[in-house]
């Protein structure tokens, strides 16, 4: 059978099968019932003083939670006021701070913050080994630290054999002095 006659054959036969699918598919909705229609106070607020059918203890007044519906938009009473202060003790709401003669606290003192990674031309390079190049010395004050490996690692956190590459910057932890680092570029 020739290509372009199988597919229009298929088409039309697709359109056939659809076209009667939506025929059969289509019948009237079943007619619903009516709904009933709730009695007259449905939906309305129960009465406020407590006499809709549900007791209220005794020293309860007005509805649920003591709201009685009176006075909605009213702001609460004003609490009573404290007791005078006694001799040789101030209130501090007394205080103007115009006319105080207590003198004003100190501003706390600024802590020096904490040593940044210096910028690239201010790290120092570090001391190749000779015959050694995953291994370094650190100049200065850290020489005694003697070699520091500069090793590549994966990602898998397995060292692969191949130095950084020249310029890497790097920061170690200090042993001499915990929670400080010490920073070198690779040579």
């Amino acid at each position: 059978m020739n290509p372009k006659h199988f597919r229009l054959v298929l088409l039309l036969s697709g359109l056939a099968l659809i076209l009667t699918g939506c025929k059969t598919r289509n019948t009237q909705p079943m007619p619903q019932e009516p709904v009933p229609v709730p009695p007259a106070g449905y939906g309305e607020a129960p009465p406020a003083n407590g006499d809709g059918g549900i007791p209220l203890p005794p020293e309860q007044q007005g509805g649920r939670f003591g709201y009685s519906g009176d006075n909605a938009g009213a702001p609460p009473a004003p609490p009573k006021p404290a007791d005078p202060p006694k001799p040789g003790v101030r209130d501090v709401r007394d205080i103007d701070p115009a006319d105080s003669s207590a003198s004003a606290p100190a501003p706390p003192e600024k802590k020096p913050e904490p040593k940044k990674t210096p910028s690239s031309s201010d790290m120092p390079y570090a001391n190749p080994v000779p015959g050694n190049p995953l291994a370094v010395t650190l100049p200065g004050a850290n020489s005694s630290l003697g070699k520091i490996s500069i090793e590549k690692y994966d990602s898998s956190m397995n060292p692969t054999g191949e130095p950084l590459k020249r310029g890497t910057q790097v920061q170690i932890p200090d042993p001499n002095n915990p929670g400080k680092k010490i920073f070198f570029k690779v040579p």
